[in-house]
């Protein structure tokens, strides 16, 4: 995509070298990327969170990691999104660009708010990367086959126009596949663990190391006081999926642990939704 191709992430304008003609504005470049950055007033938060994920990305190491994006999710997910059509492609919240640099089909595009995050990310993968908000992207109407995210909808500013954006850039017949962490009910997880740990056969070996982990994942947040994400919705599993279909979309798939154990995800409430734009 060259940068006559992209808008203004307000007026939807196209661009001409980065300068908007209708809003009288002309965008910036960091470290050669395009900010391409909402002036709307209701996102003034937006600096503030991109300042602690560029915290984040600079006191940490291999993040995705670090919250369960193992080499082997990587290898499934990537192998996940194969399933679909995508001549070009768009990841939102790119991160250090793990997800990019597995994928090979077609043009990539990425966006992320963290100019730090964007730097590790272009050292890995191939893509036109750009600074930007979900809830105002500098893409026209139409422009790709295939939407993800990764761990990115819980941090939306509105949850609402974040996801009436993604459907407006997405062709029709286009896919948005978004993992997302979510709240489980008391049912949801009692119904995992007994299925996980008790019946059809116990497994205390795996009980043990699963609580474990979970208290050294803590224990070594205290202890380095790595900068925590600033989460702005909660989901529950139905929740997601419901907000998905009162923006438009019709959500063909919900994966997660809880229905097939053997997935290579980090626990029961990451769950994957496929989510179609039809006309």
């Amino acid at each position: 995509m060259s940068i006559s191709s992209y808008v203004c992430p307000d007026c939807k304008a196209p661009l001409q070298q980065y300068f908007c003609e209708s809003c009288r504005f002309e965008f910036s470049r960091v470290d050669g990327v395009p900010r391409l950055m909402s002036r709307d007033p209701r996102f003034t938060r937006t600096e503030s969170i991109a300042g602690a994920y560029d915290s984040i990305y600079t006191v940490q190491t291999r993040v995705w990691e670090n919250q369960g994006r193992t080499p082997e999710f990587i290898r499934f997910f990537s192998g996940f999104l194969d399933r679909f059509r995508s001549t070009r492609s768009l990841e939102i919240g790119c991160g250090e660009g793990f997800l990019l640099a597995s994928r090979h089909n077609g043009e990539k595009f990425a966006v992320d708010l963290s100019i730090e995050a964007i730097r590790q990310a272009r050292t890995r993968a191939e893509a036109d990367f750009s600074l930007a908000l979900a809830e105002r992207l500098p893409f026209p109407a139409d422009s790709f086959d295939l939407v993800t995210s990764v761990g990115v909808m819980e941090h939306f500013l509105d949850t609402g126009e974040a996801l009436r954006e993604i459907r407006r850039i997405l062709k029709p017949g286009g896919h948005y596949v978004s993992l997302t962490h979510v709240d489980l009910t008391v049912r949801e997880r009692l119904a995992w663990m007994i299925t996980e740990f008790v019946f059809p056969r116990p497994r205390p070996i795996r009980l043990v190391r699963w609580l474990t982990n979970r208290l050294k994942s803590r224990v070594l947040r205290v202890r380095r006081k790595f900068p925590e994400q600033p989460i702005q919705n909660r989901y529950t599993t139905r929740g997601g999926e419901e907000s998905l279909a009162r923006s438009g979309f019709t959500v063909n798939t919900v994966v997660h642990r809880r229905k097939n154990p053997d997935l290579p995800l980090v626990g029961p409430s990451v769950v994957i939704y496929v989510a179609e734009k039809r006309c």
